[in-house]
């Protein structure tokens, strides 16, 4: 349980990286799966998780006011659905991707929320009070937060679901679907570097 917590935190930390922190790629998930698999216990099945998702995710990028699906929350709800929920892989990994759909809205709910904040910043600086670093920092931690704990609530829901009798049931057809995974996300690859090479020419 204290790996699945510190799992979600640092979930939580990393996601910053998409939007409000850095951009430094820290967020995706060919990194997030990997790291909090290697954290659980389970390396090779977090990097797998981690490169699918990241190869249906590779073409959604946070821009204006766009809110794609979170792939940091995608990844580390799929590896921790997996490790600390106790899910077949498969089941954990479509668990991982409606993880990462349903944020978004949450997400775009709390860009509002700072949103709001401009007038209070603009009075702020018009009286000459140039501190804005408890802004910053707030702004940072309830996003961290809000991702930390989003991810916990997946982990605990995947739980629940694994102590359902008969979920077994649904693995053989999740297993097939996973196996194609890779399969769709190549060939979704192979056009849109086909598009940009017609673009080129």
């Amino acid at each position: 349980m204290l790996k699945a917590l510190v799992s979600s935190a640092l979930a939580g930390l990393l996601g910053l990286d998409t939007v409000q922190a850095g951009q430094f790629l820290l967020s995706r998930p060919a990194l997030v799966g990997p790291l909090l698999g290697w954290l659980n216990g389970f390396p090779l099945e977090g990097a797998r998780l981690g490169a699918i998702i990241e190869l249906l995710y590779m073409d959604f990028i946070p821009v204006g006011g766009v809110v794609p699906p979170n792939g940091a929350v995608a990844a580390a709800a799929a590896v921790l659905a997996h490790t600390a929920g106790g899910l077949a892989p498969s089941l954990a990994f479509f668990i991982g991707l409606a993880a990462g759909s349903l944020f978004s809205p949450l997400e775009y709910r709390l860009r509002a929320a700072r949103s709001s904040w401009g007038r209070k910043l603009d009075a702020q600086v018009a009286a000459g009070d140039l501190g804005l670093g408890r802004w910053v920092a707030f702004s940072l931690a309830s996003e961290a937060a809000a991702t930390a704990a989003f991810v916990t609530c997946c982990a605990a829901a995947a739980g629940l679901l694994a102590a359902v009798p008969g979920v077994a049931r649904l693995y053989p057809g999740t297993d097939f679907a996973y196996s194609l995974m890779p399969w769709l996300g190549l060939s979704g690859l192979y056009f849109r570097f086909r598009t940009q090479i017609y673009k080129k020419g």
